[in-house]
């Protein structure tokens, strides 16, 4: 229900309230996005993954930053007529990348390690060769993507198809590396369940490319879980 050009809120739990965001995110109404994404938790989950995964770089203060600034980045994009769908996976991708900029860019400098060995390497690497590893790296990705969906309906049906959509759905975003945690938050599930849903999911995906005589990468896709599961 609207009121005042806006829509009334749902009230109740998290999942509710992240719902009604991510709807508002893909109907193009920031507004609504944006009250709905603050009432809810979502936020303080994105900063607790981002800080598991930068914490030992950066500071508390530049990771709540660069969260801040990707519900910024969404909150711009959908004004100017470009509607963000999953919008969880596309806010975390726009967190981790400023974080990953300002650790290249300002705090790695502030201390040696063995990664700058790593990027000082890859700095190294001609633009040419690095335009030719990128392009034949996207393609691939959009062959596996393309393919994927393909099986997807032979996966089965119900919460497992949904976990693999939102997967495939983040590589094509260029986001392979979508924790459970925030699978679980945008399906509104456990994150055991998702782990064993990605599991699950994986699995299938393999076994349906191999009947097809393709051997699907396994590293296409991964998640911040170890566990495996084998099917009953």
């Amino acid at each position: 229900m609207a009121k005042n050009g806006h829509t009334t809120l749902p009230t109740g739990t998290d999942v509710d309230l992240f719902e009604a965001a991510k709807a508002a995110a893909s109907a193009g109404r920031p507004d609504d996005m944006l009250q709905a994404l603050t009432a809810s938790m979502f936020l303080d989950g994105l900063v607790r993954m981002h800080r598991k995964r930068w914490g030992q770089r950066l500071p508390e203060t530049e990771i709540e930053d660069c969260v801040a600034h990707s519900v910024d980045a969404a909150y711009d994009a959908i004004r100017a007529g470009k509607p963000v769908h999953n919008l969880g996976a596309w806010l975390w991708k726009v967190a981790n990348k400023a974080a990953q900029d300002r650790w290249t860019k300002d705090y790695r400098r502030r201390r040696g390690s063995a990664e700058d060995v790593a990027e000082a390497s890859d700095e190294a690497m001609g633009d040419n060769e690095r335009t030719e590893a990128d392009a034949l790296a996207d393609h691939r990705r959009s062959e596996a993507v393309r393919f994927a969906r393909q099986l997807l309906p032979r996966l089965g049906q119900g919460q497992i198809t949904d976990v693999m959509g939102l997967l495939i759905d983040a590589v094509e975003q260029g986001l392979p590396d979508l924790p459970a945690d925030l699978v679980a938050d945008t399906l509104g599930i456990s994150a055991g369940s998702a782990r064993k849903l990605v599991s699950r999911g994986l699995e299938r995906l393999q076994r349906e490319a191999a009947k097809e005589g393709v051997e699907f990468p396994d590293t296409l896709i991964n998640t911040d879980s170890n566990e495996t599961e084998s099917e009953q």
